[in-house]
């Protein structure tokens, strides 16, 4: 007697963790600089360096206020860490979501300051950092 279970026709083969396919980190990396880079090419944000990496893409900017224009875009969360050296290192952390091809991309957006240096309110407020 069958296995009230089995269906009909030629079985799946069910392939075990250790078997599976996992993406490699280049093919990851790949995919999220362009990912990143296909926003960028769309928007035109400001992105003179553009490092993509198999966890993250990082872009740093020449100037602290074109953070806003990240923000704008991905909204994501604003810090402000001063340095020992007297600059504030402005990093903003945002995501493109996942698509049918690719996961979602984490995106960290750096800009540096000088300790002083107006920065624009709504990152100041964004961050929590007083005027």
């Amino acid at each position: 007697m069958s296995n009230p279970t089995d269906l009909p026709g030629e079985s799946v083969r069910v392939m075990r963790l250790p078997e599976a396919p996992l993406p490699s980190p280049f093919a990851r990396q790949r995919d999220n600089a362009t990912a990143v880079q296909a926003l960028i090419d769309r928007t035109g944000l400001p992105a003179p360096t553009v490092v993509a990496q198999p966890d993250a893409v990082h872009v740093v900017l020449a100037d602290v206020d074109d953070l806003a224009l990240w923000r704008a875009e991905l909204d994501g969360r604003v810090r402000a860490d001063v340095t020992p050296w007297r600059t504030v290192e402005w990093t903003l952390f945002c995501q493109l979501a996942a698509t049918r091809r690719r996961g979602a991309v984490l995106v960290v957006v750096h800009a540096l300051a000088v300790l002083g240096q107006d920065v624009l309110p709504s990152l100041r407020d964004a961050a929590g950092v007083a005027a």
